[in-house]
């Protein structure tokens, strides 16, 4: 058995991800996994993605084939027989059974609803679980899993969610958040709602103990987590449990009235009731590796540029951010001839260059939607418009994406530099037109076609996994979402993640735009999203809001997961990277330069410098206070062409009427 541990780690990593990795790497921890006992004694954890049963006494752990990964919160049924789990799709989670009599996995949620935390009815017939189904935010509702029927028990304003059943099949118990406070409910059989606990702090994970006397929950504090009990007295008693660990959010579970498990320090720990301490349940997971791998290298690629004017160009601004230092520089032109920038210089006299004077407008590096979605129904008149919002690059799987790109290149319907991505299983080897690859699946899809991801990544194209499972079994270089490489309440990554990470932080691509992102119904309320799609709307992806940890991984703005359409799509994202824990400036940075460097374009594309392409948004704001300001766009430089938004929008508007 390998196990690897601080320095063993790291050369095992090295091994794995250059590819002379050893057939069987084999972990003893995981993050931010949950736990759950079958009558039996059996476990259920969910790591890599997957699901594995652990024995009662702890030892080695099986996977179960899932068949749709990543699965999250596994919950035994009463007969031990069934599995029912949370699976994290692009837009949000669905609720999964896994019947261990012939091994199938069943989809049991309407597509377009995010259901999650499901939990068992004592009688084994029906599942209680949190849902979007209605425009009031997550309720409760409930499942009869032979009729397939389901109905709405919660009523209230805000969000019910993690919902637990009493041993006795009578009693719920549940989260409710409001604003800005969150208060552990109960309901008793008959009796309305009681407020058990309520605090300005996150509470989360309720669960009953088996004689149902107390019920624990987390307590989410400045200083970590901990878990906490409320006794069902007269009155109520309520008192902290368990202190001082790193305590993965996910409910405890007990295997009779005097002992539980629970989740924390990257593996699971045991505990009597009555006891001040705890002892570890050891697992080993075992991951298979490929010995085929290629060690893949970084190269620099040319952005061709098509259809450039001719003559010199001069930008006059009050201010600019150069995508490259921090903050503003000030009252400097910006000199371009043949689609670049040939000089960024003090202002001066220009006799024989057309000199636009911007006043005291703000001039920023084009925006590059790194990862977006690409309608074909508004044809070119698209262009326009994405234009008119700042987006001057974007990346997409697009069938016409070469031909689209000719044309947006020109005077005549100007648009956004459109570069080719393609899904692994269709992109073709030697294909030079393809900037970025995508990969889905699992960690054994991953496994499978990690000498593709290397041969790709050895021409510098990047390849982005749409989780990290996947991205761990391919050796991808970029994660798709906020989740993708998620970090201890605490900020320890334990062995299954940095297996992930590598030596290296990962390139993280955002998607974290969704209904509760700030700002986003003004953003709907905009001239051009009412020629784009006068229906569009966020849909909830989120339980609470992501936390992004700027200082340990780069962050690059791809909005195709929050769904909306293109252009007002990146400026959720803008807006969802703020709320995230972003500075205003980071924000800017991941559709400029961080996109740039990922595409091998670090000195052609996100910065205002001698080299780049001409590609400027103009804006009548201080976006490095406000990343709203991002959007209040007065023209745009694209291709080295001085456009107006006001004239963008009027020409998509005479295009859409042609069409």
């Amino acid at each position: 058995m390998i196990t690897p541990r601080p320095r063993c780690i790291a050369a095992l990593l090295l091994w794995f991800f250059a590819g002379v990795a050893p057939a069987q790497i084999t972990l003893t921890e995981g993050t931010n996994f949950s736990v759950d006992a079958a009558h039996d004694g059996r476990l259920a954890i969910d790591l890599l993605g997957g699901i594995w049963i652990v024995p009662a006494a702890g030892g080695v752990a099986n996977v179960i084939a899932t068949g749709l990964l990543p699965a999250r919160r596994p919950r035994w049924s009463p007969a031990a027989d069934t599995i029912v789990y949370q699976a994290r799709t692009v837009r949000h989670d669905q609720l999964w059974l896994y019947q261990f009599a012939d091994g199938s996995a069943q989809n049991i949620s309407d597509g377009q609803f995010f259901d999650q935390h499901p939990d068992w009815h004592p009688g084994g017939e029906r599942l209680v679980y949190s849902s979007d189904r209605r425009d009031s935010g997550f309720d409760l509702w409930e499942l009869d899993l032979e009729t397939r029927l389901s109905w709405r028990i919660t009523h209230i304003e805000g969000d019910e969610t993690e919902p637990a059943w009493s041993a006795n099949g009578r009693d719920l118990v549940y989260i409710h958040r409001r604003t800005d406070q969150w208060s552990v409910m109960l309901r008793r059989h008959g009796q309305t709602d009681q407020v058990l606990e309520t605090s300005t702090s996150r509470l989360s994970s309720p669960q009953w103990r088996p004689d149902g006397s107390l019920i624990t929950f987390m307590r989410h504090a400045a200083d970590g987590l901990s878990i906490d009990m409320i006794i069902l007295s007269d009155p109520l008693l309520i008192r902290p449990f368990i202190t001082g660990e790193d305590f993965f959010d996910a409910p405890v579970t007990w295997l009779d009235r005097k002992q539980l498990l629970y989740p924390a320090n990257g593996v699971i720990r045991k505990r009597n009731f009555d006891s001040w301490t705890s002892a570890t349940l050891p697992f080993r997971v075992t991951v298979s590796g490929n010995k085929s791998q290629q060690k893949a290298t970084r190269r620099l690629r040319e952005l061709p540029l098509i259809d450039t004017p001719p003559g010199q160009l001069v930008i006059r601004t009050a201010r600019l951010i150069d995508g490259i230092g921090g903050g503003y520089q000030h009252d400097l032109d910006i000199v371009i001839e043949s689609g670049r920038i040939i000089a960024v210089e003090q202002r001066r006299k220009r006799p024989g260059s057309i000199v636009v004077d911007m006043g005291d407008l703000t001039a920023l590096p084009g925006y590059v939607d790194f990862y977006a979605s690409l309608p074909a129904e508004h044809g070119e008149a698209l262009g326009p418009l994405l234009l008119s919002y700042g987006v001057t690059t974007i990346i997409a799987e697009f069938a016409e994406s070469e031909s689209l790109n000719e044309r947006w290149s020109g005077k005549e319907m100007p648009g956004p530099r459109v570069l080719r991505a393609a899904d692994i299983s269709s992109a073709q080897s030697g294909d030079n037109s393809l900037w970025l690859v995508t990969i889905a699946g699992d960690l054994a899809a991953g496994v499978e076609r990690r000498s593709r991801v290397a041969d790709w990544l050895s021409v510098g194209v990047p390849i982005l996994a749409e989780n990290w499972q996947v991205g761990l079994g391919s050796g991808a270089t970029m994660l798709l979402g906020a989740e993708s490489l998620p970090a201890s309440p605490r900020g320890e990554r334990y062995d299954d993640i940095q297996l992930a990470n590598g030596a290296s932080a990962m390139t993280i691509v955002s998607g974290l735009a969704d209904a509760r992102t700030p700002g986003l119904a003004a953003l709907l309320l905009s001239r051009q999203a009412k020629l784009l799609d006068r229906s569009a709307a966020a849909i909830r992806r989120f339980t609470e809001r992501p936390i992004l940890a700027a200082a340990s991984s780069t962050v690059v703005l791809g909005s195709k997961p929050n769904g909306l359409p293109p252009g007002i799509a990146l400026h959720a994202e803008f807006r969802a990277l703020a709320d995230a824990g972003l500075t205003q400036e980071q924000a800017l940075r991941a559709a400029g330069i961080n996109a740039a460097n990922a595409l091998g374009l670090g000195r052609q594309l996100g910065r205002i410098a001698p080299g780049s392409v001409a590609d400027l948004v103009l804006v009548d704001g201080d976006p490095l206070a406000n990343i709203n300001d991002a959007q209040k766009i007065v023209a745009i430089v694209r291709n080295g062409r001085f456009y107006s938004t006001i004239g963008l929008i009027e020409r998509a508007q005479a295009a859409a009427n042609v069409e």
